[in-house]
């Protein structure tokens, strides 16, 4: 009797122990300092893969599947293919039409086009209804957005009454309603400013009355990877608030050195002229899409000539072969002017200086396809946006060496 009495209670003693190690408690911590399920780091094929020893979350999702991802505001792809790079299934990306929706839904053919306004039912719905086509309900959803920002950015109009403004709180609404793991939403630094913090505020609000917290950090594209000086805000939105010192102490180890632009432009042959004709599904097939200059006459080549490299109006702005190049801007600014040639840098020399890669197609009018590239997020900017973001949330990336 006392042997089977000692055997229970070494059973029960046990158990206890087993049920200790799985309590909370005692679980390990992410990167944020939370008790969460684990996540260790496997070096797989020249690359690292973070995903979950255990992988339930109280919303049901199961974070060893591969996340989900609906790009509002999408444009031509910037955001989407950062994440698509990480091992992130793309299921849709909406925003209002036009020639960077087609270069979009040509880039990711797998994606659900969602031709609307963000942040009404009608856009909601039709998320629902992309994920539920996708037909993997306990993925983990990500959201990620680069609403307008020419109402903030001083390259745009800075007119804090632009319609295109509201399209922020249009997203919080979106995030709200879709009940994301986790969110990326992007935008020009100076929405950071005093000038825009009443703004940024009433952001914050409606997150947080939906349960999220929202942590902003600003960054330079030209310490991750790409060839361009470009400053941009992002706002990190979680369940869980964010250790702020943490979050940059992460984003200050994944800082690179600067690429210079002939880096990134001076393998590309000479530019062809483009001609009275032309056919984006034509140029696509060219060994180097998208890679045609603009028609200058004598006048404007002599005077291209004549600019230093580093130098000039910003109309004809050098670009400087051992620095990266200013930030591109579009609509009635001329793109800068190649540091080797004399006329402006091609769509194919703009999107690789943004950081975008060669089979990547732009399309849609000519003189649109240079507006499409520059409004765009720089892919490797993003990517270690998101890559922060997943290694604090327990997102399962793979990420590229």
């Amino acid at each position: 009797m006392r042997d089977r009495q000692i055997r229970r209670i070494e059973r029960s003693s046990r158990r206890r122990e087993k049920l200790a190690r799985r309590s909370p408690g005692t679980r390990p911590r992410n990167q944020n300092g939370h008790r969460c399920s684990s996540i260790e780091m496997k070096t797989i094929g020249g690359g690292h893969e973070i995903q979950l020893a255990a992988s339930a979350t109280a919303h049901g999702e199961d974070l060893a599947t591969t996340p989900a991802v609906i790009d509002l505001c999408c444009g031509l792809g910037g955001l989407s293919l950062a994440a698509r790079e990480l091992g992130m299934t793309i299921v849709a990306g909406v925003d209002i039409g036009g020639d960077a929706m087609r270069t979009f839904s040509r880039n990711f053919p797998s994606a659900a086009t969602i031709k609307t306004t963000i942040g009404g039912s009608k856009s909601t719905a039709q998320c629902r209804a992309a994920l539920a086509k996708h037909g993997q309900p306990k993925a983990p959803l990500v959201i990620i957005s680069g609403p307008p920002c020419q109402g903030f950015s001083a390259a745009g109009t800075r007119n804090p009454k632009d319609k295109r403004n509201k399209v922020l709180l249009s997203v919080a609404r979106a995030i709200s309603d879709l009940r994301p793991h986790c969110a990326v939403v992007e935008s020009v630094q100076t929405l950071l400013t005093e000038k825009h913090s009443a703004r940024v505020r009433d952001f914050g609000k409606h997150l947080r009355n939906a349960g999220y917290h929202m942590l902003p950090v600003q960054l330079d594209a030209k310490d991750y990877g790409v060839s361009q000086k470009r400053e941009r805000a992002f706002f990190l939105i979680t369940p869980r608030p964010l250790n702020a010192e943490r979050v940059a102490a992460r984003f200050a180890e994944l800082r690179q050195s600067e690429i210079p632009s002939r880096t990134r432009l001076g393998d590309l042959p000479p530019a062809r002229t483009r001609g009275a004709k032309y056919s984006d599904e034509e140029d696509a097939l060219c060994p180097h899409p998208n890679h045609l200059a603009m028609r200058h006459s004598v006048s404007v080549k002599k005077k291209i000539a004549a600019i230093r490299p580093g130098s000039g109006p910003m109309s004809y702005r050098k670009l400087d072969p051992a620095k990266p190049a200013n930030t591109l801007f579009s609509g009635h600014r001329a793109p800068p002017a190649h540091y080797a040639y004399p006329r402006s840098i091609t769509v194919r020399e703009a999107a690789r200086l943004q950081g975008f890669p060669d089979d990547f197609r732009i399309y849609g009018s000519f003189a649109n396809q240079m507006m499409q590239v520059t409004n765009a997020v720089p892919p490797p900017l993003t990517r270690s946006v998101l890559q922060v973001l997943a290694e604090f949330t327990g997102l399962p990336i793979h990420v590229n060496a």
